[in-house]
Formats: C-alpha cells, sequence, structure tokens
C-alpha cells in the first residue's frame, strides 16, 4: 500500500491552486500565502508519520462513510452515520468539493480549504488586527486539528459565522441559523454558543440590563444544578469520562455547597492549562503543556484589556462564553488529547473576537 495516495496528490496541488489564485486576486497576504503552503504540507505529515490513523479512529469512519455517500450508500453508512453528528460530518466530507475522497488525508485536505477559505473571507471583511492574523495562522493546536480528518474544523466555523454575525453584522436571525447545523454536529457547542444569543436580547447595549440578565443567567444555573438533579447528572458524566479516560478510583465529585462554584473555576482553568508540565507523558504532551502556558498568557492578556467605547456588553458576554465552555468542558474532560481537541475553537474564537472588541495595551513608554 502506498503511504499516500496519488488521488491525494492530487487534491494537494488542488489546493495550491487555491492559494496560489487567492493570492494572484490580492485574497491572501503574503505571510498567509506561505503559512497555508505550509499548512498543507503539514497534512501529509501527521496521520501515519507523526502518529497513526488509529490515534483518531473516528478519521476512518468519516471516510469511508463519506465515499460511500459519494457513491451508493451500503447498510453499514447507513449504520454507522445512524449518528446524527457522525452522518452530517460525513456529509459535509462527502459533498465538499474536493476532487477526490481515497483516505483520510482527503478529509484533512477538506478541513484546509475550509481554513483557507474563511481566511480570505475575514481577511476581506477587514477582521484581522496583524495580532489576530498571526495567532489565526500559526496557533499550533490549530494547525494540528485542522490538519486531521475530524470534524472540528466544521465545528469551529459554524459558531464563528454564528457571531460574526451576532456580534458584528448585528444580524440575530442569521446568526442564530447557523446553530442548526451545529446543533447537528456538536450539540454541547450548540448549547454553549446559545447563551450569547440569549443576553444579546435581553440586554442589547443597556449595562443595567446585562447585569440582571448575567445576574439570572447565574441564579438559573445554580437553580438547575442544585434544585433540579442537574449536579448529580453531571457527577456521573465525571464518573464516566474519568473510568474512559482510565482513571483508577473514583473522582472527586463536585458539592452542592458553596465550594461548588470554586470547584467550577478550577475545573475551567485546568481545561485551559492540562498538561502542565509536570503531567506531561511524554515529549509530545511537555511541547503540548509549552503551548498551554503561552496560549493561556495570551488569553490572560486579552482578557484584561479593555473594551472599546460602546462595546463593554460585547466583551462581557464574550468573556461569559468562554468561562461557562471551559467550566462544563473541564467538569468532565481527564484526558489531555481531548482536551486540547475540544478547547481550541473556544480560545481562537475568544482571540479573534476579545481583539476586536478590546482596545490594544498602551507600551510602556520607558520601554
Amino acid at each position: 500500500m502506498r503511504l499516500v495516495e496519488l488521488e491525494d496528490v492530487a487534491n494537494g496541488l488542488y489546493l495550491l491552486c487555491l492559494i496560489i489564485g487567492l493570492r494572484l486576486t490580492d485574497r491572501l497576504d503574503s505571510l498567509a500565502f506561505w503559512v497555508f503552503i505550509a499548512r498543507v504540507g503539514v497534512v501529509f505529515l501527521t496521520n501515519d508519520v507523526l502518529f497513526p490513523v488509529s490515534y483518531m479512529p473516528d478519521q476512518l469512519g468519516y471516510i469511508r462513510c463519506a465515499m460511500m455517500y459519494r457513491g451508493d450508500v451500503s447498510e453499514w453508512c447507513n449504520i454507522f452515520g445512524g449518528s446524527v453528528t457522525v452522518g452530517t460530518a460525513s456529509r459535509i466530507f462527502a459533498y465538499f468539493p474536493m476532487p477526490f475522497l481515497v483516505s483520510v488525508r482527503s478529509i484533512s485536505l477538506v478541513n484546509m480549504a475550509l481554513v483557507i477559505v474563511f481566511y480570505a473571507f475575514l481577511h476581506k471583511k477587514g477582521f484581522f488586527s496583524p495580532q489576530s492574523r498571526l495567532f489565526y495562522l500559526c496557533y499550533p493546536s490549530f494547525i494540528l486539528y485542522s490538519a486531521v480528518g475530524m470534524r472540528d474544523v466544521f465545528i469551529l466555523y459554524l459558531m464563528l459565522l454564528a457571531f460574526f454575525f451576532l456580534f458584528e453584522q448585528k444580524r440575530f436571525i442569521v446568526g442564530i441559523l447557523f446553530l442548526y447545523p451545529l446543533f447537528l454536529l456538536k450539540p454541547q457547542n450548540a448549547f454553549m454558543a446559545l447563551p450569547p444569543f440569549i443576553l444579546a436580547l435581553l440586554a442589547g447595549d443597556s449595562k443595567k440590563r446585562m447585569v440582571w440578565a448575567v445576574l439570572l443567567g447565574f441564579v438559573f444555573t445554580f437553580g438547575l444544578l442544585l434544585g433540579a438533579g442537574y449536579l448529580e447528572e453531571l457527577n456521573k458524566y465525571r464518573h464516566t469520562f474519568f473510568a474512559e479516560d482510565g482513571g483508577v478510583g473514583e473522582v472527586e465529585r463536585l458539592q452542592g455547597s458553596v465550594l461548588l462554584p470554586f470547584q467550577l473555576l478550577a475545573a475551567a482553568i485546568g481545561v485551559i492549562f492540562m498538561p502542565f508540565p509536570w503531567q506531561a507523558g511524554g515529549a509530545f504532551q511537555l511541547v503540548q503543556s509549552v503551548e498551554n502556558l503561552i496560549v493561556g498568557y495570551i488569553l490572560f492578556l486579552y482578557w484584561t484589556r479593555e473594551p472599546k467605547p460602546g462595546m463593554e456588553n460585547l466583551f462581557l458576554n464574550l468573556k461569559l462564553f468562554m468561562f461557562s465552555s471551559m467550566m462544563i468542558y473541564g467538569a468532565v474532560i481527564f484526558n489531555f488529547g481531548t482536551a486540547a481537541r475540544y478547547r481550541f475553537p473556544f480560545v481562537l474564537l475568544f482571540v479573534l473576537f476579545a481583539d476586536r472588541f478590546t482596545l490594544p495595551r498602551e507600551k510602556d513608554p520607558k520601554s
């Protein structure tokens, strides 16, 4: 069996033509042009080179089902695609205009095509600053997880489009329409993306209404956890994920007491930084831990920036989205790889939109 299928070489050349065409029409700047050429190359250095395909086994199901959707759907594909999330992702891969679908690299190149097209779209809209543009191009976890054949890139861009139309275009209905396919791909992310719409609807540009909406949101959330029995359900999920990730013994339970907010805060911070350097189990995780520290510092810098005049509610809304999402995932995720894969879309979205909503830090005149 060939290490690289000739059809995937043709797919790679197809993307190179796309990159060159965007560059010649001034839709890509020079830095993006060379970075995207390199990132197409990364696709050919991931599966069965840096790690086996079995490291992310869902890819095999996506490509097998996507290939069948391009032809005659077999009984196997119907069974595998019986999951709405898997079936939806497989159909997107199948119907995307990529010349050939022959291996997991084929659907990885679909992801890369989306990364390139969305960069050109956002660049044309004047969305990027020099700092956010660099982060989009060079964020290591984004580079890795957009170079494999998973559904995370679809999830990222549906959330991005939803927030783009909500925050940038003030088109509430159009933004919320993008949550529908997100529900089909990953329902929990759709539920996490829904509160910013609710807060925007309740508060608008009023700071006073925003404060009341946030307070009511916290009361409602903790009411569900403590008064409606959802805390017990959350503890069951914690135990299940802990056991699936090889945990030994009993995981610490979330307590229905004054300790709960502190436990959730610790979970939110922990999922951003895991693995810490002392938790790294090899060279790959050690590199990942260094990335986490650098990215955590970048998040802290953006988190503490001053909002632009008139964007105070938008920035607070974005902070609440980031914190609540990390709180939920931090409460149930214990696997380092899963944490990295689940958090990178949220980190990227936070940096991109926080850069839009805040004022750059003034340089110290003594420096």
